[in-house]
């Protein structure tokens, strides 16, 4: 194989890299929502991950291709604070604001 062959084929190797890449990501930004970051919520609050990911409701799979709804927060601090009753609502939501999952 001439230096020029492997060039070409290191070349279109690159290419093809680049391009599986791209996809990868760009169907990773597509569909479910960033799932919340259930631990570091649970860390700040006291509580376990799994109390917390019990608070937030699963994501619907939404019919029309749009993205799913937003989970209700007020429903959702009201569950933390019946798994914690000495938890405040301001407490809450400032480890809520905290820990929003990136976009």
């Amino acid at each position: 194989m001439t230096f020029k062959q492997l060039v070409i084929v290191a070349s279109l190797g690159g290419l093809s890299l680049t391009t599986f890449i791209a996809g990868q990501s760009a169907a990773q930004g597509q569909g479910r929502p960033p799932e919340p970051p259930f631990a570091a919520i649970g860390s700040d609050l006291g509580l376990s991950d799994l109390q917390v990911e019990n608070c937030f409701p699963k994501p619907q799979k939404s019919g029309s291709g749009g993205k799913p709804a937003r989970p209700d927060m007020s429903q959702v601090s009201e569950c933390l604070q019946k798994a914690d009753s000495s938890l405040s609502a301001s407490q809450i939501e400032s480890v809520l604001k905290k820990n929003r999952p990136k976009r």
